[in-house]
């Protein structure tokens, strides 16, 4: 289940963010000033292949993977985020919902929304 962190630090200059974490996705939710969303990630397979989309106002998209660091010759690097493939978005909005219980509605059907739209891609 997916549940917020409270006290989430916040980083002066930037948008106001809430975290909500479970063991198998994090979804971390920006604010404007008008407390409108402006930016989303949702990271998913945490413990497999863990991915990240990030959707931000203005911008779109971004299908990212993170590169723990641990499969290049200096193991124990940072982890940083890098380009990835197809976006499974059908199986990523059903496992969020089936996380999402705790989350505020509003969110939910703000980043479901936003996820089932997410471009097809035709093959």
């Amino acid at each position: 289940m997916l549940r917020e962190i409270r006290h989430t630090r916040q980083h002066p200059g930037e948008f106001r963010r809430r975290w909500f974490f479970s063991h198998e996705q994090d979804l971390i939710v920006w604010y404007s000033d008008a407390s409108e969303i402006v930016s989303f990630q949702l990271c998913y397979d945490k413990y497999r292949d863990e991915r990240a989309i990030w959707w931000k106002a203005g911008q779109g998209f971004s299908h990212l993977r993170v590169d723990d660091g641990e499969s290049s010759p200096l193991s124990h690097s940072t982890p940083v985020l890098v380009s990835d493939g197809i976006f499974e978005s059908c199986e990523v909005v059903e496992r969020f919902l089936a996380l999402a219980g705790e989350v505020p509605e509003n969110i939910v059907m703000f980043v479901t929304t936003h996820l089932r739209n997410y471009p097809e891609v035709d093959g």
